[in-house]
């Protein structure tokens, strides 16, 4: 199942059954039935095999891109082969019969995209298109959903979402899980897009074909295979670096937040903020009020079922009260201090534990207490996780918090995000 899915629904679905050897087409409009009709034969199931028990583990979907055989899919897919090539194996199905084994060519993990080598000369290549589009074109996505059959499903172009480095396709339409990886048609037949994931009800995400050329490029003229995980850690520390960079070089805008003026907008479109607040009621048995202002990177990525990475978060909070005392307004200011820091959930197989350094230090020429702490990964050991948390001292019954987390990166790089996000705060009361 598309590990990506956390939501999905059965909302204008259209199922392809296979009975008595003749595919059948229910309740399709007339373009999507003749885009199913003329290139289904293009596109597969890929099932991930667990060689101990022979039987498949994961689906998806993928489709032929070339005459020498190659397809096309997410890399979440089969990123099962990537971390554990002696447990898992890669094999390719059409109307329910196996075609055959295939290998990985290349990949891409930022973008969540893999081609593989199949023996398979004989069915017809896709076309490219382009996901230059006019909002409310129509799109075709074809797959497998849930080990069901080859379904073909309509939706809505709106846009593309997301930074330069990774834009998507935000598609109005239900994939389902077993769909990742499959091709996204235009009216022309043309793949505009793969199937990647599910936002919410009826309301989808495609990654552009753009990618996919880009990927395609990348393997021509190369016979030797990398070793994946040194090519993975390439991929996601060239991301996050060019991240670094662009944020070293945007002009941040400032915004007041009770007695300091943090950063408003840090320049990365990907990053979205939120907001929240509450006040002191002691009828409600609420004893401080709060101000709070968290900002992540939507985008994350996929490493294996367990594990994602390529993160920015921060968070500023404010926290008084007028019914505590010193000691008890202490005691809340400490729990909060030590708890909700940005960085991925993970398990001990995937990372060591974290490194962590106290100080008090100066920001806005007034004191804080701050804690950094850093982590490496275990499978991917030039990848780091670090987290900082600032409380700022001095006052019996206000405070301040600031957290910031930073997720596969060099660790080196951590302080150009760090002492621009923090040389900037300015304390205005």
């Amino acid at each position: 199942m598309n590990r990506f899915v956390y939501i999905w629904s059965f909302l204008i679905v259209f199922f392809v059954n296979s009975f008595a050897g003749e595919q059948k087409v229910w309740a399709l409009t007339p373009k999507a039935q003749e885009i199913y009709k003329r290139y289904h034969p293009s596109v597969y199931q890929i099932q991930i095999i667990d060689v101990s028990s022979n039987e498949k583990s994961t689906i998806g979907s993928g489709f032929k891109i070339s005459r020498e055989g190659l397809i096309a899919t997410n890399f979440h897919v089969i990123s099962d082969v990537v971390e554990k090539p002696e447990r898992y194996r890669i094999e390719y199905y059409q109307d329910g019969k196996s075609q055959g084994k295939l290998t990985i060519k290349t990949l891409d993990v930022t973008r969540d995209l893999a081609i593989l080598q199949s023996k398979n000369n004989n069915d017809p290549v896709l076309s490219f298109g382009s996901s230059k589009m006019s909002k409310g074109n129509r799109i075709f996505p074809m797959g497998n959903p849930l080990d069901l059959g080859m379904t073909i499903i309509e939706g809505t172009f709106n846009g593309l979402v997301g930074d330069e480095h990774y834009k998507q396709i935000l598609l109005s339409a239900s994939l389902n899980g077993g769909m990742s990886g499959g091709p996204a048609f235009d009216t022309n037949g043309k793949v505009v897009g793969i199937n990647v994931s599910i936002k919410g009800n009826a309301l989808s995400y495609l990654i552009p074909i753009e990618y996919l050329k880009l990927l395609t490029k990348d393997i021509d003229g190369k016979a030797d295979l990398p070793d994946w995980k040194d090519l993975i850690q390439e991929q996601v520390l060239k991301k996050s670096a060019g991240l670094m960079r662009k944020i070293e070089k945007t002009k941040w805008t400032y915004e007041n937040f009770g007695a300091l003026k943090v950063p408003q907008n840090i320049g990365a479109n990907s990053i979205k903020c939120w907001g929240k607040s509450k006040s002191e009621d002691i009828k409600e048995e609420q004893f401080f009020s709060f101000s709070y202002k968290g900002c992540e990177s939507e985008s994350k990525i996929y490493l294996s079922s367990k594990l994602r990475t390529g993160t920015i978060g921060y968070s500023i909070t404010q926290l008084d009260s007028k019914v505590w005392g010193p000691l008890e307004f202490n005691e809340k200011y400490s729990s909060e201090f030590s708890r909700s820091h940005f960085y991925p959930s993970a398990k001990e197989k995937d990372v060591h534990e974290f490194n962590c350094i106290n100080k008090f230090v100066r920001i806005a020429e007034h004191d804080w207490k701050g804690v950094y702490c850093v982590r490496q990964y275990k499978k991917y050991p030039k990848l780091h996780d670090a987290y900082l948390t600032f409380a700022a001292l001095g006052e019996a019954k206000k405070g301040y918090l600031i957290r910031i987390g930073l997720a596969g990166i060099d660790e080196k790089l951590s302080g150009i995000f760090l002492n621009k996000f923090l040389g900037g705060i300015q304390w205005i009361e």
